[in-house]
């Protein structure tokens, strides 16, 4: 069986996470773990399509671990979920995973939070990793240090679609990141992609998970409609 992670956290990555909004973590995933996941998706990375920013999301993990076992077993692996909940201090709730393409010259993302969609309350963490080599010349990933403690901003965006947040001062691009290497950041760390100036497609895979104590802002229920992946058992 693949080895998902031999990557170590440590407390100060913690705190960074907290004080900064975001961590890096080189080596997260392992070559063998980042090939499965690339396997899983080859036809929907090159597939043909109208957009240039393309996503396919996990979100009930029993539904489609028989079409992507290994990204879903990624997810449910006990050492990843061990990794979240110490960093949240929690279990932890998947709010979805995402393989996520950015195509050949295609744009990114504008700044945004990803609490602008979906208002939740409590500590949520985005995971970014890298399933190809990605700099700024392939859609790269920026970051807002800090923009977290501002709380959840308003969306400027007029047109239907993606939420966009007023550009920050502060941001900066992320270092250039090697297949399996990844950066965790605060669901109200403010984000964006640059565009993919390359002749092919920016592979990654992003995914967001819950401390098990979050709350939907709108109704002030719990997450109860999203897999507790603390002590997954497959179904």
């Amino acid at each position: 069986m693949i080895q998902v992670t031999r990557f170590v956290l440590t407390q100060e990555m913690v705190e960074q996470f907290y004080r900064e909004g975001f961590f890096y973590a080189r080596g997260f995933l392992t070559k063998e773990m980042v090939d499965a996941i690339n396997e899983e998706n080859a036809a929907f990375a090159n597939e043909k399509g109208t957009g240039e920013w393309k996503s396919k999301a996990i979100i009930d993990i029993a539904a489609e671990q028989e079409l992507y076992p290994e990204t879903t077993r990624f997810l449910t692996s006990p050492d990843i979920v061990s990794f979240l909940e110490q960093i949240l201090g929690d279990q932890v709730k998947l709010w979805m995973g995402m393989y996520a393409v950015v195509a050949p010259h295609g744009n990114g993302l504008e700044w945004h939070q990803d609490n602008q969609y979906t208002h939740i309350l409590g500590h949520m963490l985005n995971g970014f990793i890298a399933l190809d080599d990605i700099s700024q010349e392939n859609a790269g990933l920026w970051l807002a240090p800090g923009s977290h403690l501002l709380g959840r901003q308003p969306n400027i965006n007029t047109e239907p679609g993606h939420k966009r947040a007023a550009e920050p001062e502060n941001g900066v691009p992320c270092p250039p990141l090697a297949p399996g290497d990844a950066v965790f950041f605060h669901r109200e760390t403010l984000h964006h992609s640059k565009k993919n100036h390359t002749d092919k497609p920016r592979r990654a895979y992003a995914f967001q998970v819950a401390a098990a104590s979050c709350r939907y802002a709108q109704s002030g229920k719990r997450l109860e409609d999203r897999v507790l992946l603390s002590g997954y058992v497959k179904g």
